[in-house]
């Protein structure tokens, strides 16, 4: 069997298995772990090609146009954690980048001169079209400042969706991994 992707460079997170090359795992890093409580994190940052890009998985996300109670709430609190934890990721790698928070990269962690930033929310089996309504949400709820300043492009995705666009395998049932094309 050909191997196509480096074991090494899988991360399982949320049931997903994601490439996690070029990455900085901010969710393990020792200055996120000693900040504490105040800060939230998404799962990595892995450079892909001139792309900085935020990911972060989820096993569900609630549904606003579900007729319980609650149910819009419970989506609105979850848009505004997906935010903080966006906005919280950005603002600590930066202050690592610039040197104010001490973290030594990993030495596969290469970062261009100049990126466009990426931030992308997995949903483990979402219908394109719930998707959608997250993403609009998503977009909608982000500062002002933040899309002046760092203009990131934003996107929900599902793990279909991951794995077409190569950030996400594919694991067949006769156990060998791909990037979804059988």
């Amino acid at each position: 069997m050909v191997k196509l992707f480096d074991e090494s460079y899988i991360k399982d997170m949320s049931g997903i298995r994601f490439i996690a090359n070029n990455t900085f795992h901010i969710e393990q890093s020792a200055v996120y772990k000693n900040i504490g409580e105040c800060v939230k994190s998404v799962d990595f940052i892995r450079v892909k090609e001139d792309k900085l890009v935020f990911l972060e998985a989820k096993t569900s996300f609630p549904n606003p146009d579900n007729a319980c109670a609650g149910s819009y709430e419970k989506f609105q609190n979850e848009i505004v954690d997906i935010c903080d934890k966006f906005i919280h990721s950005l603002n600590l790698f930066s202050a690592i980048e610039v040197g104010a928070k001490e973290e030594i990269f990993a030495v596969d962690f290469v970062l261009p001169k100049k990126v466009s930033l990426l931030f992308i929310l997995v949903v483990k089996n979402h219908e394109s079209k719930w998707c959608r309504n997250i993403q609009t949400e998503f977009r909608s709820a982000l500062p002002k400042y933040v899309k002046k300043i760092w203009k990131p492009e934003v996107y929900v995705i599902n793990e279909k969706t991951a794995i077409n666009y190569c950030y996400a395998i594919a694991l067949y049932e006769s156990g060998g991994i791909g990037n979804g094309k059988p």
